[in-house]
């Protein structure tokens, strides 16, 4: 894999801030492209976190203009975080009076469980894992909170193919949802992650103010954070790395890797979950036993198609064909292939595209 300088800067940076211990002095060039490295941190949403490695570790070299951007953006963040917050209570304690079980996605359940400090995790909405029968209910939960259907002529269409359906409210700062009953891979996988019973018996909890809210716990989260990090964003997110590693440090030696190998080959994502670990492994040095490898490795011929030097070092998003391609290299059956295939016929074309 081919990583520009500022890549390899931004690499080293990423595993100085994520240690949990102290690390040696490090310094870098200024002949760095210090603007490329900049846009690289904001794509990636990594500036709060560059920002707490810059203030807990002694880094030198680094122009002063870019601390300041980091700075910026983690007081940013931490005032959205807490905005956010305030509405997720709020939505929260609706579907619990409504008695609609309902599991948080990413964002604020990663940044309470993996980070060690508010605001250094940001996100931009908030995803919510419903039953696929509760779906009406939630619906309406939501829109009695003010919140409306992002594309309400497509709502049909995504409840039939798609694994998700994204409502927003105006308000100070936007509120998006994603009210989720499936995984990105409904449109070709009739195996959801998400219906296996043990996904919804083996949660955790993370605590907003004075409520306990569900998150996904043990190996359905770190088979779920591959499928999104490889599905979703098409590798083009390295803060999707910095969540895997910090998960992995937290639960490498009580994961069953059995297990996981298992869930990923049942539920057909097998490819997915293969390069994510690759890809975390290899970038910021996560514990991955070799034999998860064995067990997970596509053939040769498809290691050798991914276009992996095009995907993780981008200050840019994917292009939607190259997305596409991934994708579909992606998928481990050619039955799950042609059914994609099919589904994006049947859609408006754009259910593929982020």
């Amino acid at each position: 894999m081919l990583i520009p300088p500022e890549g390899a800067a931004l690499l080293t940076l990423l595993r100085t801030s994520l240690s949990g211990t102290p690390s040696p002095h490090e310094s870098f060039p200024r002949s760095l492209d210090w603007a490329f490295l900049q846009r690289l941190a904001r794509h990636h949403r990594l500036e709060p976190l560059l920002c707490y490695g810059v203030q807990r570790w002694r880094l030198t070299g680094i122009p002063t203009w870019v601390v300041a951007e980091w700075q910026k953006r983690r007081q940013r963040a931490a005032a959205r975080a807490l905005y956010h917050q305030e509405a997720l209570v709020a939505i929260a304690a609706a579907f619990e009076e409504r008695r609609v079980p309902f599991i948080l996605l990413k964002g604020e359940a990663l940044s309470k469980a993996l980070y060690p400090q508010e605001g250094l995790r940001p996100y931009v909405d908030f995803d919510l894992l419903v039953r696929p029968e509760s779906y009406e209910t939630a619906r309406s939960i939501l829109l009695d909170l003010g919140f409306r259907l992002k594309r309400p002529t497509e709502e049909g269409e995504r409840r039939q193919l798609f694994g998700e359906i994204e409502f927003e409210k105006a308000d100070r700062l936007s509120l998006p949802v994603d009210l989720h009953w499936d995984t990105v891979m409904a449109s070709w996988e009739r195996h959801s992650l998400f219906q296996d019973p043990k996904t919804w018996a083996s949660l955790d909890q993370i605590r907003l103010k004075n409520r306990l809210v569900p998150v996904l716990g043990g190996e359905a989260l770190l088979v779920y954070l591959c499928i999104h990090f490889a599905f979703h964003q098409a590798f083009d997110g390295l803060l999707l790395l910095c969540d895997l590693s910090l998960l992995l440090r937290r639960d490498a030696e009580r994961t069953d890797w059995n297990y996981l190998i298992a869930l990923a080959a049942k539920c057909r994502c097998q490819h997915a979950v293969y390069y994510s670990l690759s890809f975390v492994k290899a970038l910021l040095d996560a514990q991955v036993p070799a034999e998860v490898f064995d067990g997970l490795r596509p053939s040769a011929l498809n290691r050798a198609l991914m276009p992996t030097g095009r995907l993780l070092f981008r200050d840019v998003l994917v292009p939607q064909m190259l997305e596409r391609y991934v994708k579909f290299l992606l998928i481990d059956t050619h039955g799950g292939r042609w059914r994609a295939i099919r589904a994006w016929f049947q859609s408006n074309k754009r259910l593929f595209g982020r």
